[in-house]
């Protein structure tokens, strides 16, 4: 039985990519607290990434990034036009 990708699945929900997933999840534990969006903030990211036709296996189609890692930075935006990530939920709660 072949598996096909999961093409709107962000790193952490695919198992057969577990070992990038955790490269990942230290790449982001490299961000300096200061850089990083609130927990809430990246959680509303992640579920518009995960509604965008652009996501492609946990990266963006259009600018290649791994949207967990993009989701986690506080300054990042959504490259989508119009942005995905829109001012309502760039701001804290």
């Amino acid at each position: 039985m072949t598996i096909r990708p999961c093409r709107r699945c962000l790193l952490q929900d695919m198992p057969d990519q577990a070992a990038l997933a955790a490269s990942l999840r230290e790449l982001i534990a490299l961000i300096p607290e200061e850089d990083r969006a609130p927990t809430a903030l990246v959680r509303r990211r992640l579920d518009a990434c995960r509604a965008c036709a652009h996501l492609r296996q946990g990266t963006c189609g259009l600018c290649g990034c791994y949207v967990e890692h993009r989701a986690e930075r506080k300054a990042a935006f959504c490259p989508a036009l119009p942005a995905r990530w829109t001012e309502q939920n760039q701001e804290d709660e």
